[in-house]
């Protein structure tokens, strides 16, 4: 039997649910509570697909700004990066960006395979990123950093689609690792090859003078919609403000 040992960060803003996604495949279920990453977090998990043995090492990355300096070490002998958003928060996603270029750096451009996750898509009523504007995303991303993306939706609560998208992400590694035979079986759903959904010819043969102005409109939609969630936070805090007056 081989066996293969792969390393896999877990990436993306504070509170957006990566440890809980970690915690539901360890089997260790969904937690209510959540305590802030401190760092990073380490857990092993084994597995086998056929003839191979493979262990898993779930390193899952502190969120918060204060934690960057640190973050870099621990991309180093990465071959996977799971980057995880918050389908309630476009900021969540749209920072991925920042969160891909680091990682990118910190493994020097090491990492064979990249997913992005939308979580809590239990919450349909408070969504607020669509499954085609995370895949428009992704596209981009694709287009600027010539990585092939890979995206999944899941909840933490539910389970939706985490084993599959850790199962799924086994047989890419090892297809990476040219084992041929390594063909996930029809019944793995739920994930999205982007570059196939969005259109191989759109991400490869976008002429240089398209690509420019798209960026350029892809980079004023983020921003619009950083400036949008800043204006939020301002008119929640003066409602809570009133709220507790009226008390």
């Amino acid at each position: 039997m081989r066996k293969w040992n792969f390393k896999i960060i877990l990436a993306g803003d504070g509170a957006v649910g990566k440890t809980s996604i970690r915690e539901r495949y360890m089997g260790k279920g969904f937690q209510a509570s959540y305590l802030k990453t401190i760092g990073a977090d380490f857990s092993t998990k084994n597995i086998e697909i056929n003839e191979d043995k493979i262990t898993y090492q779930i390193w899952d990355l502190a969120g918060q700004d204060s934690y960057q300096a640190v973050r870099k070490s621990f991309y180093k002998g990465a071959t996977a990066a799971i980057m995880v958003f918050d389908c309630q928060d476009p900021k969540s996603m749209t920072n991925l960006s920042n969160w891909i270029n680091e990682a990118i750096e910190g493994s020097n451009n090491g990492i064979l395979s990249y997913f992005v996750i939308a979580n809590k898509v239990d919450l349909e009523e408070s969504r607020r990123v669509s499954r085609d504007m995370a895949l428009e995303f992704c596209n981009r991303l694709e287009i600027d950093t010539g990585i092939r993306f890979y995206y999944s939706e899941t909840s933490a609560l539910t389970g939706q689609n985490i084993q599959e998208t850790f199962d799924f992400l086994a047989y890419r590694l090892l297809l990476v690792n040219n084992i041929q035979d390594a063909v996930p079986p029809e019944e793995i759903d739920g994930i999205i090859d982007v570059r196939e959904a969005m259109g191989t010819q759109q991400i490869t043969e976008t002429p240089a003078s398209t690509e420019t102005v798209s960026r350029e409109e892809f980079a004023k939609l983020v921003e619009r919609i950083n400036k949008l969630e800043d204006k939020l936070g301002v008119v929640q805090a003066i409602l809570e403000q009133i709220v507790q007056k009226l008390k």
